[in-house]
């Protein structure tokens, strides 16, 4: 390829070392970046020919455990390919640095272990529509010192970054244990030089194995030492121009006289993505952005948009309680919301009980479902009437790959039926039974104590008149929790060979009570592994009421092998 080729192919470039992961995070990008091709290394040799063969528009990097010579071969590669980006995932990345760098340096972060639908933002943004407008995103073309300082960093080790720029100007940084230690120039050191050579245009630098215990002139952890320096450099001069953006900045630009969104949400890149796929597509928006709940509520009150999309799960107050100080403020109570979340059953479970929130969308979602589902919103404009069931938009019919359970809980006697609730959702439309929620009373034990059956009826959600709900106990297996603690999957077999049915229908109630017992019979599901059919087999056996040690609802089944 010419060294100063540009990405031809669709093609995202994955460096990993284990199999595993690869193949997981393979998974993943089959989903976020369909139209693109996946290459694999595990090396940093064998991904700069790849790279170099196929021009990939993304370079991904598991830098846990780091590599030795990145700062070299992304040195390399910045000549060859200066418009492809680069998503680095590692233990401990710096959370503040993107707001303080500004336009300098090119590297994203994403910190490992991360959500999936973290990641498929991170993903999406960078390789998102916005890509045609021209705005350049931190490429190769931008790799500078403040990427080579945050991976010495990353790498945890000791080292020596040798910098020159020009002829007379020349310094040097110094890692030690993962941290910046010591940073001298001609005539400065410690944070004073450090903020000295990140001003300094045409620099070049090579790394370098420390072989001497350097003087400590910086004492501070990496994180926030770089973050008081990036504050210092932006006092000293403005952010560097980018040449190849310069030409349309010459144009002025009319105002924006669209319609005015608000956007909520605590991760960086899907606020990107999100701006970025509305502007597409209607490029009059006004878009406005907050990073947490209290932002959020005091921009809505500033601005007083036509449309919030907010998200469930903020860092300070959960989305439910923002739509709230939306909705008591009589500035904004006739704002519509579009909730996010990959949270889907809590989230749904509030949404319906909120007046401004007409609409939910799962994450991750893609941006045309995305722009189809805020034009709706726009369109029929304001507050209307709540609809009966769940206001989910599903982002598509493919299942998100899901982490198996490790536990080994199961009794080897008794070959369990095994069901697995994944992340909850909302199920499909069943066929013939029409059942749309389901309730599972489950215990955990085989010593269980009496739970009255009304409690368990009384965590169901409210039945329309067209909705039957199948009260299915089940024996937890095992259950499977994330970083944050959120239930993952559940590992479950039935306790009882007898189901029962809930009609609302007064007529249909007393001609089927309760108290009748069904047969659990065949389960069908569909390829996503959502149930679609129910089959229950009428017995002259009463049902049975399941005593269990504790209970609670679940919204949609996804059934796994």
């Amino acid at each position: 390829m010419p060294a100063s080729a540009s990405p031809t192919e669709h093609s995202v470039l994955l460096i990993e070392e284990y199999d595993a992961l690869a193949v997981a995070i393979e998974s993943a990008l089959k989903k976020f970046a369909p139209q693109h091709r996946v290459l694999i290394a595990r090396t940093l040799p064998e991904a700069r020919n790849l790279a170099l063969a196929h021009g990939p528009g993304l370079i991904i990097l598991d830098f846990d455990p780091p590599h030795p010579n990145a700062l070299a071969f992304f040195d390399q590669l910045r000549t060859a390919l200066p418009d492809t980006r680069v998503l680095v995932i590692a233990a401990g990345t710096p959370h503040d640095l993107p707001a303080e760098r500004a336009d300098r340096g090119m590297l994203q972060f994403l910190e490992k272990p991360f959500e999936l639908v973290d990641f498929g933002a991170a993903v999406q943004a960078l390789l998102g529509p916005w890509r045609e407008t021209g705005a350049s995103r931190g490429t190769l073309r931008d790799f500078a010192l403040i990427d080579a300082v945050a991976l010495g960093c990353l790498a945890g080790g000791d080292s020596v970054i040798q910098l020159q720029a020009g002829e007379k100007r020349s310094g040097q940084i110094h890692f030690h244990n993962g941290h910046v230690v010591h940073a001298t120039t001609s005539d400065k050191e410690g944070e004073d030089a450090l903020v000295e050579m990140l001003c300094w245009e045409e620099v070049s630098f090579i790394e370098m194995p420390r072989i001497s215990i350097p003087r400590h002139s910086i004492h501070k952890p990496w994180i926030p030492a770089l973050a008081d320096v990036l504050r210092a450099v932006k006092h000293r001069r403005p952010a560097p121009s980018r040449p190849h953006a310069a030409a349309p900045e010459e144009k002025q630009t009319p105002a924006k006289t669209g319609p005015k969104i608000l956007i909520i949400d605590d991760t960086e890149m899907l606020l990107i993505f999100v701006e970025d796929s509305l502007t597409m597509a209607q490029p009059d928006l006004q878009i406005i952005t907050a990073a947490t709940g209290l932002l959020g509520a005091k921009e809505a009150e500033r601005v007083v948009p036509d449309l919030i999309l907010c998200d469930y799960s903020l860092p300070d107050i959960k989305g439910d309680e923002v739509c709230r100080r939306i909705a008591a403020s009589t500035a904004t109570a006739h704002v519509p919301i579009i909730m996010m979340s990959g949270h889907v059953h809590e989230m749904t479970a509030v949404a319906v009980k909120l007046p401004n929130v007409v609409a939910t969308i799962a994450k991750p979602f893609r941006s045309e479902t995305l722009v189809a589902l805020v034009q709706k919103t726009l369109r029929e404009g304001g507050l209307r009437e709540k609809r009966p069931g769940p206001l989910i938009d599903k982002p598509d019919s493919s299942p998100l790959p899901a982490a198996k359970s490790t536990a080994t809980t199961a009794p080897p006697e008794e070959p369990p039926l095994v069901s697995e609730f994944l992340q909850p959702q909302i199920a499909s439309p069943i066929s013939r039974a029409a059942l749309t929620r389901a309730v599972a009373a489950q215990g955990g034990s085989p010593q269980r104590t009496n739970l009255p059956r009304d409690d368990v009826l009384k965590a169901a959600p409210e039945l329309q008149t067209n909705e039957i709900l199948l009260d299915l106990p089940l024996d937890v297996v095992a259950m499977q929790v994330d970083s944050s603690f959120q239930i993952g999957s559940i590992r479950a077999r039935p306790a009882s060979p007898t189901v029962a049915i809930q009609i609302p229908a007064l007529a249909a109630r007393a001609a089927l009570p309760l108290e009748t017992g069904f047969l659990l019979g065949p389960v069908d599901v569909d390829a996503a592994g959502q149930i679609v059919a129910v089959r229950l087999l009428p017995t002259l056996q009463p049902f049975r009421q399941v005593e269990s040690r504790t209970a609670f609802a679940i919204g949609g089944l996804t059934v796994l092998p």
